[in-house]
């Protein structure tokens, strides 16, 4: 009842706490993955994500970071297609980091943007879903230019490897806050900051799905 009461040190010790559990203690799917970017949402129709950095050290993972991020316009797809503005849920490797400006600092392939980047979202090309250099000549009728300020610093998600056409394309994760046409974006400075955490010897990968379907992975 908010008294002070006393107990001789010859009956008590100190013990450790032990570390909270964290959400990426219970996935099964990561296989050799050492860095984790989770972007979360509170369910499919929200263009609003969570985003969390884990990183395994000696054995145990530890959270780096938690920032505040958004998805596509019209949040998650289990089945994105192209246009849809929605971003793709599942778990992505990391493909090569990007910017308007010189290398930030990051460990991954770095690619500065110019004028002439585009990346082609024409799914009857065969280019469909790589990044190109203009002129078209005739190899697509339709690309997203890259060199535009959302682009100002970001790295490729790989997601649609495979390049089926209508599945959807250039899905990045890059700098934004308000929404996207189906990629995932963050504060300048956040990107930036994970940019430079991100190692490639340490295999990472993004893992994007709203709260309720975790346990997939």
């Amino acid at each position: 009842n908010g008294r002070t009461g006393y107990v001789s040190s010859d009956y008590v010790q100190v013990s450790a706490t032990a570390s909270p559990k964290l959400v990426v203690d219970s996935f099964k799917t990561l296989g050799n993955a050492q860095q984790v970017i989770l972007v979360t949402a509170d369910n499919y129709d929200t263009k609003s994500a969570k985003i969390q950095t884990f990183e395994k050290v000696d054995g145990n993972w530890k959270q780096v970071l938690t920032a505040n991020g958004v998805l596509g316009q019209k949040g998650f797809s289990l089945s994105k297609k192209e246009g849809d503005m929605e971003s793709p849920t599942g778990k992505y490797t990391i493909g090569t980091a990007f910017g308007r400006y010189e290398n930030p600092g990051t460990k991954l392939p770095y690619r500065k943007i110019t004028s002439n980047d585009v990346w082609v979202d024409d799914s009857k090309s065969s280019l469909y879903n790589t990044w190109q250099q203009k002129p078209a000549n005739g190899r697509w009728a339709s690309a997203e230019n890259m060199d535009i300020p959302a682009y100002d610093y970001g790295f490729v998600i790989n997601y649609n490897e495979s390049r089926t056409p209508g599945k959807g394309s250039a899905i990045f994760f890059h700098v934004g806050t308000n929404y996207t046409a189906g990629c995932t974006a963050t504060s300048k400075e956040q990107v930036v900051s994970i940019l430079r955490w991100l190692n490639p010897e340490k295999k990472p990968v993004i893992i994007q799905s709203p709260v309720s379907e975790l346990d997939k992975y």
